[in-house]
């Protein structure tokens, strides 16, 4: 029997050009929250669907920080940076649940889309979550909810123990995903 892995899907299905119809929350929580000059993190960045608007929303004195598990996704990633110019985008190979590499508290603004649902180690992803974010600072995170039951997925008691790790400042739901916008609080509350 072969042990369970983190879920990965082909860069170019998640790349498909109708996503942009199917993600008004993603968009408006980076025009309403990515800044000029800010350093974004984009954990679960795939091929970089959206690593690219922010890359353009903090601009040329910006960074971000692109980290997938996938190797050949961020291959892709690099690869359309560079043919588009994008030199302020670090993309990593790594897992969520260990980017000892970003420093702690050096994010202004963290992007996580659908990537929990995606790996096994949850608990450790939301903790780099909370290392690298500044206080204060803001976060979209969302999980889908097609796949809460075949053991990548995020459980409604689950999702909403992660969410209690953070401020909620917003919070939604679609017939496929739950999502919220966080500010990461202050050093003194209470861990779960």
């Amino acid at each position: 029997m072969s042990q369970q892995q983190d879920r990965h899907f082909r860069p170019g299905i998640m790349l498909f050009p109708i996503r942009k119809y199917m993600s008004r929350p993603q968009h408006d929580f980076i025009n309403t929250n990515v800044k000029r000059g800010m350093t974004a993190l984009d954990l679960g960045s795939g091929p970089g669907f959206f690593t690219t608007m922010l890359s353009e929303a903090v601009g040329i004195n910006g960074t971000v920080h692109a980290v997938d598990g996938d190797k050949a996704a961020v291959t892709r990633l690099q690869n359309r940076a560079g043919a588009l110019g994008m030199v302020n985008i670090k993309a990593y190979a790594s897992s969520a649940a260990s980017i000892p590499y970003i420093q702690s508290k050096s994010i202004d603004v963290l992007f996580s889309n659908g990537l929990l649902c995606c790996m096994l180690d949850h608990r450790g992803a939301v903790d780099e979550m909370m290392r690298v974010m500044k206080t204060g600072s803001r976060g979209f995170i969302s999980v889908t909810k097609l796949f809460r039951k075949d053991g990548l997925g995020v459980p409604k008691d689950e999702w909403k123990e992660i969410t209690r790790s953070f401020d909620v400042v917003d919070s939604g739901s679609s017939v496929v995903m739950d999502w919220v916008v966080v500010s990461k609080p202050g050093d003194d509350k209470n861990e779960l």
